[in-house]
């Protein structure tokens, strides 16, 4: 069957499949009117797999494709980018009363350390390479189950250095007293290829759970010697995992659309469930959106709680962006949403971050820092508890959503920013078993 032949299938069951949603939902009360539709979506999710069941095509799923076509369009970012500093580009130039990008930073495993780029492409599932790998840890109560690692739980993570060099993600392990000039060094492929031969595994995060691929023995074996008890290295590998939450467009406390039993089978078959879940929000090991927005003003604000000379460190907020502007402190707390950069790409803030002990984790030593630097959650919970809907934590940064349009435009430190949606009030926080 030829890609031209596919294509219109695809389109095809594409809105097959909608109308069958919506045709459940009106006759959700009829079993039986539900159990014959699913059956004809059912017949035709087969018959639109088996063109390519046992053919080398096959082998390759259409995620792989995706996650192909991707890579290569960020390497072609990478290569116009350096042409662009070679010629000494300038980006525009900040306008009185603007904002501007003046940090950009990527995570691309979950929990440790970030690398500060020049500049980000835009994914649905948040910027490209963040957040793509998992650390998970054996759970000694049941030996052969997982369950994933943060900062907040495990603070030693935060001496692992991650750096990204064209397909390569090398991690760096310097605990306190390492020498330099002896690094304890591991390479990871940034696009694991293969991804069949290697065991899937279910990764739960805040009871949103997706699929991920076990990176083998190797691996596991590096972290599981400097953590000290059995780790795995997961790869998301474009398995989408829902975001619970608040989403673009809808109010407060409506998530994604519910499933019954008939439409949950479907989304777990090849095609036809890739194509339902295009309409949800969804993020790879991110903890509740894409994208985490914070600003300067914000910033300086935690500083001076902090004693004289101590600068607060920007990388606990694990955020994003990083903006410059000449708004007050917390005045983010009220954006609906961000135009940025010349090709005038947005972001749909929906959600504030509430923040947890991770903050007060001593970066250089891996442990729970001393003193009042050491104390910073408690030092926001004094007045920055302002969400009911995580009333219990303080609220730095908001959560964001790339616009569909802006997909596949790339962030550059220097872009410009403009607030083109303000709220008239804060926003609550909503996320299924988080939420207060």
């Amino acid at each position: 069957m030829t890609l031209e032949i596919w294509a219109k299938m695809e389109t095809a069951l594409n809105a097959i499949s909608r109308r069958f949603l919506d045709m459940v939902s009106v006759h959700s009360s009829s079993s039986e009117t539900v159990l014959g539709l699913g059956a004809i979506v059912l017949m035709l999710a087969v018959a639109s797999y088996l063109p390519f069941a046992g053919s080398k095509p096959a082998a390759k799923s259409r995620k792989a494709q995706q996650a192909k076509a991707m890579r290569e369009a960020y390497q072609s970012m990478a290569r116009q980018e350096s042409i662009s500093n070679n010629k000494n580009v300038q980006r525009s130039k900040q306008a009185p009363g603007s904002m501007q990008i003046s940090q950009l930073w990527v995570y691309p495993v979950k929990s440790l350390r970030g690398c500060v780029v020049p500049q980000a492409m835009l994914t649905k599932e948040g910027f490209y390479l963040d957040r793509r790998f998992v650390l998970l840890q054996e759970d000694e109560a049941n030996p052969g189950q997982w369950k994933h690692m943060a900062v907040s739980k495990i603070s030693q993570m935060v001496l692992f250095h991650p750096s990204i060099s064209e397909d390569t993600l090398t991690i760096t392990y310097r605990p306190p007293g390492s020498a330099a000039a002896d690094p304890e060094v591991v390479e990871v492929p940034l696009g694991p290829e293969n991804l069949e031969r290697l065991e899937r595994v279910e990764v739960n995060m805040h009871f949103s759970p997706t699929k991920g691929y076990n990176l083998g023995e190797k691996y596991s074996q590096w972290f599981s010697k400097r953590f000290g008890f059995r780790v795995i290295l997961v790869y998301w590998g474009n398995n989408p995992r829902l975001v619970l939450g608040n989403l673009p467009g809808k109010a407060t406390g409506q998530g994604p659309k519910p499933k019954n039993a008939i439409t949950k089978v479907i989304s777990s078959l090849p095609v036809i469930g890739s194509l339902l879940q295009e309409d949800d929000g969804v993020i790879a090991f991110n903890d509740c959106a894409p994208y985490l927005v914070i600003t300067e003003p914000s910033l300086h604000d935690v500083t001076v709680r902090l004693p004289e000379g101590v600068e607060m460190d920007v990388t606990k907020f694990r955020a994003n962006i990083l903006l410059k502007t000449s708004d007050p402190a917390w005045d983010e707390d009220f954006w609906g949403e961000l135009t940025i950069g010349s090709e005038g790409a947005k972001i749909l803030l929906t959600g504030n971050c509430g923040r947890c002990n991770s903050l007060n984790v001593d970066y250089n030593t891996g442990e729970s820092g001393t003193g009042r630097d050491g104390k910073v959650l408690k030092l926001l919970q004094k007045d920055r508890r302002v969400d009911l809907g995580t009333k219990y934590s303080p609220i730095f940064g908001r959560y964001g959503f790339a616009s569909k349009d802006s997909e596949g435009m790339v962030l550059r430190v220097g872009d410009v920013v403009t607030m083109t949606k303000r709220n008239e009030e804060r926003t609550r926080f909503y996320w299924p078993g988080l939420s207060t």
